[in-house]
């Protein structure tokens, strides 16, 4: 599986900064090696309100590494960070554990949890038992197993994208009421830490 690199940061201007991450910028961040990137604002989610979540793919930890260095090397992008009076508040690693579906739609939903230590073949089985219920109101799912997030309370994010949040908070309802789940949430030793509901910026 792959690893995220994700930047927690503000901007004074978020619909510049989303056009530029849409388009342009796009073809730099692939130069530095990401596979993809997307970014999401936090609208729903206490303090972290108004935060942009900016995902870098990459197919190692080394790649993830060389890439953020290799960031701030490119003129061009320190220059957008600066045009926007770019914040950056946190970064993190992350590896995708698992994934289902597709990484499309209008908005997400960010789900913090912690568990037991969770190897990659339960946690296919394991979520794969949320998605049998969220394909029903999203478009995909994807599961990040903390890698170096610094002290937190979370082991893992689980990621899931429509582009309707009322038919995801649904489906996700309908998923916490299934009884498979639940026993699998405590033979796990699942706990729901918080949850946050974003806009796509790209």
């Amino acid at each position: 599986m792959s690893y995220l690199y994700v930047t927690a940061l503000t901007a004074t201007d978020v619909d510049g900064f989303a056009d530029s991450g849409a388009t342009w910028a796009q073809d730099h961040y692939r130069a530095l090696g990401a596979l993809t990137t997307t970014a999401s604002q936090i609208i729903m989610g206490g303090e972290m309100a108004g935060t942009i979540l900016v995902a870098f793919e990459y197919e190692t930890v080394d790649g993830a590494m060389n890439g953020q260095q290799a960031f701030y090397a490119d003129h061009a992008l320190v220059q957008l960070m600066h045009d926007h009076q770019v914040q950056i508040s946190r970064r993190s690693l992350m590896r995708v554990q698992t994934e289902f579906g597709d990484r499309t739609g209008d908005y997400g939903s960010v789900l913090y949890l912690s568990s037991s230590p969770m190897d990659d073949a339960s946690a296919q089985t394991n979520f794969g038992k949320n998605w049998a219920h969220m394909q029903n109101g999203a478009h995909g799912m994807t599961v990040l197993a903390n890698v170096a997030a610094g002290p937190s309370p979370f082991t893992h994010t689980v990621v899931t994208w429509a582009d309707s949040l009322d038919d995801l908070l649904a489906a996700s309802a309908q998923n916490m009421a299934d009884p498979e789940v639940q026993q699998i949430m405590v033979d796990w030793n699942v706990s729901l830490l918080g949850r946050v509901l974003s806009r796509r910026l790209f």
